[in-house]
């Protein structure tokens, strides 16, 4: 192939909505499908002060219904907040407020 042909092929592909850079090179990132857990206690510095062993409310947000913690890879929290939040469900189990296990 000559150059003109070259460039003419070239110019119909543009003409057409395709371009070369499209064709080679580096391939689309893909979409995350999961959207990301953001830590509510870095998010709200006013909720990270709440956490106490008495507030029982916002304890059992993060135990499931059996008595176990909820790790953070699903609720999203950070590791310093997660171990705070461990702690002060270990206190609050070994007072009663809190089941270690339920039936």
């Amino acid at each position: 192939m000559s150059e003109n042909e070259v460039k003419e092929e070239r110019s119909e592909r543009s003409e057409q909505g395709e371009s070369s850079g499209e064709m080679e090179g580096k391939p689309q990132r893909k979409q995350n499908k999961y959207k990301k857990k953001v830590c509510r206690f870095t998010a709200d510095p006013e909720l990270a002060k709440q956490i106490n062993y008495k507030n029982i409310e916002l304890l059992e947000r993060f135990i499931t219904n059996r008595g176990k913690i909820i790790p953070r890879r699903i609720t999203g929290t950070s590791a310093r907040y997660q171990r705070v939040l461990a702690r002060e469900i270990r206190k609050a189990r070994s007072i009663g407020l809190l089941p270690y296990k339920v039936n």
